[in-house]
């Protein structure tokens, strides 16, 4: 592993980092009984992942922690959700009105570049002859229970055992959503060769789940990580995000990424969870422009628009990474669709998403879950359904 440090700027964010802590002692002792329930091999328990105390040698020298935690440099609004916003949930806005389209892909060999889309943040990206699998959650819930939590809106396109060779799995951070014990460990079962990239912290839940630490690469904001396969020597820069960490009773013990991806020849950008941040020019003026941006464009609120962009701000994001690329930079958008986490219209992401990319000049293309896009060629079956949200919406 080659790891360069290009630390850029950082700050405090005093409010988020006292939200997100829990007194050491309290922590200490349910996290021993968590533990002890783990042990036993009950799967909601064990899905929890790391304690403290396993994630701190991880992370103690970052110097994006403060207090023993991480946080923010942008200021963190207000508002917090009341009894309405749970009220509105309850509702379930968020769903479809009628089945969702779903493709059955067909792996053949890597392309230079293409992109399939297997539901909210989990992709598998061809990127000169390499492939990449972001955020992979294959499971029906986003949850530690199989008996609760949310619920997938549609079928997951593939299983791990469904999947092709893949080079690497790329982690933007440990929230449920994005990060699966079940299908991980499904993953580094049959996939012996795939290196897992994580922001720093996240590589002691895969270690709690039986990944071999020598498989495990961790970087820092700013930082880069270089993994050699086969077809390409591939370069990861953990790039900024707005958002926070927690899978347990303790919030932002471990980093939260966006990423970077260089090639050879083509780059692509994936943001994993953010909120709106200006950080993302320093990205784009280093690392860009990017060929295939990914997006994510759901889960948005009034109420918290610290932790998710809405649509328009995805847009300004692509801008400010790949401005200067026109026509020619692709957004695919993703974390909409799959699992309903927000009160918007089930389609709204993509209604508003391509309305506003139209009056920016910006390219984007939506496969359904299971369609695969070749981006040189402008081919594949992510194509071939045009508006194919609509039906569903």
């Amino acid at each position: 592993m080659n790891v360069t440090s290009m630390t850029g700027k950082t700050g405090a964010d005093l409010a988020t980092r006292a939200f997100g802590r829990v007194s050491t002692a309290g922590t200490t002792a349910a996290e021993a009984v968590l533990g002890r329930l783990a042990a036993s091999g009950l799967a909601p328990a064990r899905a929890l992942g790391a304690t403290h105390a396993e994630i701190a040698p991880h992370v103690e020298s970052s110097p994006n922690r403060v207090g023993g935690a991480f946080g923010n440099p942008e200021p963190m609004g207000a508002a917090r959700p009341d009894a309405q916003v749970f009220a509105d949930m309850l509702r379930r806005p968020g769903r479809p009105r009628r089945p969702v389209m779903v493709t059955i892909p067909r792996f053949e060999a890597p392309a230079e570049l293409a992109v399939t889309w297997l539901g909210h943040a989990s992709a598998l990206v061809d990127l000169d002859g390499a492939r990449v699998l972001t955020d992979p959650v294959f499971s029906m819930r986003c949850s530690p229970s199989e008996l609760v939590g949310p619920a997938r809106m549609h079928p997951s396109p593939v299983s791990a055992a469904d999947l092709p060779d893949v080079d690497v799995v790329l982690i933007s951070h440990d929230h449920y959503d994005h990060l699966d014990m079940e299908t991980v460990v499904a993953i580094g079962e049959r996939q012996p060769g795939a290196v897992f990239v994580a922001p720093i912290g996240v590589g002691a839940h895969l270690i709690r789940w039986g990944i071999p630490i020598e498989r495990i690469r961790q970087a820092d904001w700013g930082q880069s990580i270089t993994v050699d396969t086969a077809a390409a020597t591939l370069r990861f820069v953990c790039g900024p995000a707005r958002h926070f960490s927690g899978r347990s009773l303790a919030r932002n013990l471990t980093q939260w990424a966006s990423w970077a991806v260089l090639g050879p020849s083509h780059r692509v950008f994936f943001s994993g969870d953010t909120g709106y941040t200006e950080r993302f020019e320093d990205l784009g003026a280093q690392h860009g422009p990017f060929d295939l941006s990914l997006i994510a464009v759901g889960a948005y609120d009034p109420v918290w628009p610290d932790v998710h962009v809405n649509p328009e701000e995805a847009v300004a994001i692509h801008r400010m990474l790949s401005g200067s690329a026109g026509a020619d930079a692709v957004v695919v958008p993703i974390h909409w669709g799959t699992f309903n986490l927000a009160r918007h219209p089930w389609g709204d992401p993509i209604v508003r998403l391509l309305s506003d990319a139209e009056r920016n000049a910006t390219t984007v293309l939506v496969p359904q879950p299971g369609g695969t896009i070749d981006l040189l060629r402008r081919d594949g079956t992510g194509l071939r359904h045009p508006g194919w949200w609509e039906a569903s919406a």
